[in-house]
C-alpha cells in the first residue's frame, strides 16, 4: 500500500509538471503569434484536460476513501466531474488522431479533401463540440447516479417493486451509458489508427528511387504519424479497459491497485508521447534542459 502511494504520487506530480509544461510552452507560443495552428490548439488543450484529470482523480479516490455512502451528494459531484474530465479527455484525443488522419492519408475521397483544405477551421469547431458532448455526459452522470430513496416498511408492495426495478435500470444504464460515450471516441482512433497504418504501407509499397530524398521525408512523416497514433490507442485502450474493469467488476485489493495506477499513469505517459512527436516542444524541453 506505501509503495503504491508512492508510486502513484511520483506519477501524479509528473503528470502535473509535464502537463503543465505543455501548458505553458502552448500559452507562449500563443502570446507570441497572437494565434494557434490546429495542432497546437489540440495540444493545449490535451495539456489542460490532463491536468484537469490528474487533480479530479486524485480528488475522486479522496472522496472515495473517505465516503462511506457511494449515494451521497458529495461523491456523486465527484464521480460525475471525474467522467467530464476523462470524456473530454476521450475526444480530444480522438480529434488528435483525426487531425493526424488528415495530415498524413493520401485519399481522393470529397470528405478528405474537404477536411484537408478546412482542417484549420473544423478544430476549433470540434473542439468546442467536445466540450459541449463531455458536459452533457457530466449532466446525465450526475442526474443518473441520484437513485431513489428507501421504502419504509409499511409502503406499498407493488411501489416497493417499481421502484425497485426503476433502480436496477438505473444502475445498468450507468454502467451503459460511460462504456457508449467512452466508446464513440475509441472507435475513431481505431479507425484513425487503421487509415493511417494503411496509406503507410501503401506510401512504403509505391516508393521508387526517384525523388528518394523526398520520399524518404515523406515516409518518416508517414512513420512517426503512425508511431503517435498507434501509441495513443494502445494508451486510450489500456486506461478504457481499466475504466470498464472498474465500473462492471468487484475487484479485491491488489486488482484494485493494480487498475488505478493503469488510470493514474495516462496523463505523463501521454504527456511525454505528445512531447516527444512535436518539434515546438521537443526545442522548449532543450532548450530548459540547457541552461540547467
Amino acid at each position: 500500500m506505501i509503495a503504491f502511494l508512492v508510486t502513484a504520487t511520483v506519477l501524479g506530480i509528473s503528470g502535473l509538471i509535464s502537463n503543465g509544461f505543455i501548458v505553458i510552452v502552448m500559452i507562449t507560443q500563443w502570446t507570441k503569434c497572437r494565434r494557434l495552428a490546429s495542432s497546437e490548439q489540440l495540444l493545449l488543450s490535451l495539456g489542460l484536460s490532463n491536468l484537469w484529470a490528474t487533480i479530479s482523480l486524485s480528488l475522486f479516490h479522496f472522496s472515495f476513501s473517505a465516503e462511506s455512502d457511494v449515494n451521497s451528494l458529495n461523491f456523486q459531484i465527484w464521480y460525475s466531474f471525474f467522467f467530464f474530465c476523462i470524456t473530454f479527455r476521450y475526444w480530444l484525443t480522438a480529434l488528435l488522431c483525426f487531425f493526424y488522419c488528415i495530415k498524413i492519408v493520401n485519399c481522393s475521397h470529397a470528405f478528405f479533401l474537404w477536411c484537408k483544405l478546412r482542417i484549420s477551421w473544423l478544430i476549433p469547431r470540434l473542439l468546442v463540440g467536445s466540450l459541449i458532448i463531455s458536459l452533457l455526459a457530466f449532466i446525465v452522470t450526475l442526474s443518473t447516479r441520484h437513485t431513489p430513496s428507501q421504502e419504509s416498511p409499511t409502503a406499498n408492495a407493488t411501489t416497493v417493486t417499481q421502484r425497485k426495478s426503476l433502480k436496477d435500470t438505473f444502475k445498468r444504464f450507468d454502467v451503459f451509458f460511460p462504456a457508449l460515450v467512452s466508446g464513440c471516441p475509441f472507435l475513431v482512433v481505431l479507425l484513425c489508427s487503421i487509415l493511417v497504418v494503411a496509406s503507410l504501407c501503401g506510401h512504403v509499397c509505391q516508393m521508387t528511387s526517384k525523388d528518394s530524398h523526398l520520399r524518404s521525408f515523406q515516409t518518416k512523416a508517414h512513420i512517426q504519424a503512425a508511431w503517435t497514433v498507434l501509441s495513443l490507442l494502445l494508451l486510450f485502450l489500456s486506461f478504457f479497459v481499466a475504466q470498464v474493469i472498474m465500473m462492471t467488476t468487484r475487484l479485491g485489493f491488489n486488482e484494485e491497485l493494480f487498475i488505478s495506477a493503469i488510470l493514474v499513469i495516462y496523463s505523463p505517459a501521454q504527456a511525454v508521447l505528445l512531447v516527444l512527436n512535436n518539434p515546438k516542444l521537443k526545442q522548449a524541453l532543450a532548450v530548459m534542459v540547457q541552461r540547467k
